[in-house]
């Protein structure tokens, strides 16, 4: 973030009321450049306040107000666009720090403790949704359905004709557009291999994956940007799920401002070059929901799933006629 950005961004705090500054030691413009130095660095407390020179307390105390101050105008920044295809929705795991009795249960397939953070991504690189909270060993599924269940995570459904790509293991509805099961999926498969598209369904595939393929991008500069994301520290449960809206919230704060960001540049030039890993999973709502709201929302899943499925075949074979068209199946 550059100065400029940095002025702007306490300019815009203030503006709406959420960071005032205060006379005292530490102003607003410090206090912000604490919490980006710690978001960005994951540096301790103590080797801050020997940056900033200031008391550990204070760092902590203004890391804390700033923090939240972010978090409060996470609302301005991470909010659903209106396009078509409005995005795409997939998981990622953050480092977490639960309390001793929850370890087990955040213990991810690698055996490592992670929380489980679903979003919501355009295709302008900038997050639109982001839930949180959940368990590491829990997956993709359970933490969607929940999302979507329950009115106060603020999930946006899509206006009609607009959907959200999402990956095979998720459910097909008229919001909700997934790719074709049993066949080939990941773009690295048609990379790797060299083989040609051989089918329709295969030419689907492939640019729902090229197309998916972003959002998990979208995660690893997240994760480079900010490595407090990697190595969570000993904060308050609720202070580490403000952590992930934070950095969220930066993320496409950068994105609006700073188009010419290095982060950014690199995976502009850098897609369609790599590779998406499909996530996977299937299971139950999660407990927080209630049964009617949870009922009410399967049974319009499994209403629209016929509709949707019709209009993904509609699109698959409108693709396989135009690539036929050109010339490239033999």
């Amino acid at each position: 973030m550059t100065p400029e950005l940095l002025l702007h961004l306490v300019d815009e705090l203030a503006q709406h009321g959420y960071l005032r500054d205060r006379l005292g030691e530490v102003n607003a413009t410090q206090a912000v450049a604490m919490l980006l130095y710690i978001l960005g660095h994951n540096t301790h407390f103590r080797l801050v306040a020997d940056r900033f020179q200031h008391s550990t307390e204070t760092v902590c105390q203004h890391f804390r107000k700033a923090l939240r101050a972010v978090q409060h105008y996470a609302k301005h920044l991470i909010k659903p666009d209106q396009n078509r295809c409005i995005g795409a929705i997939d998981g990622t795991l953050v480092s977490a720090r639960p309390p001793t009795n929850a370890t087990q249960a955040h213990r991810d397939r690698k055996s490592l403790i992670t929380t489980n953070v679903l979003s919501v991504c355009n295709m302008d690189m900038q997050f639109t949704f982001v839930h949180g909270g959940w368990e590491g060993s829990v997956n993709d599924s359970r933490v969607f359905e929940e999302a979507i269940s329950d009115w106060k995570h603020g999930f946006l459904w899509p206006p009609t004709g607009s959907y959200y790509l999402v990956d095979s293991g998720l459910p097909i509805g008229t919001s909700f557009l997934p790719s074709h099961r049993s066949t080939r999926y990941h773009a690295q498969e048609f990379y790797s291999s060299g083989r040609r598209i051989t089918s329709k369904k295969e030419l689907h595939n492939y640019r729902h994956s090229s197309l998916r393929m972003v959002i998990k991008r979208y995660f690893g500069v997240l994760k480079v940007r900010f490595l407090i994301l990697n190595l969570m520290p000993n904060f308050k449960p609720i202070r580490q799920h403000y952590v992930v809206i934070v950095c969220c919230a930066l993320h496409n704060f950068i994105r609006t401002n700073n188009q010419s960001d290095e982060l950014f540049r690199t995976l502009e030039e850098s897609v369609g070059e790599g590779s998406v890993t499909n996530s996977e999973g299937s299971g139950d709502a999660g407990a927080s929901t209630s049964s009617t709201t949870q009922r009410h929302v399967l049974e319009m899943l499994s209403a629209s799933k016929r509709v949707m499925g019709q209009f993904r075949d509609n699109i698959t074979d409108t693709m396989w006629d135009d690539y036929v068209a050109r010339g490239n199946v033999r």
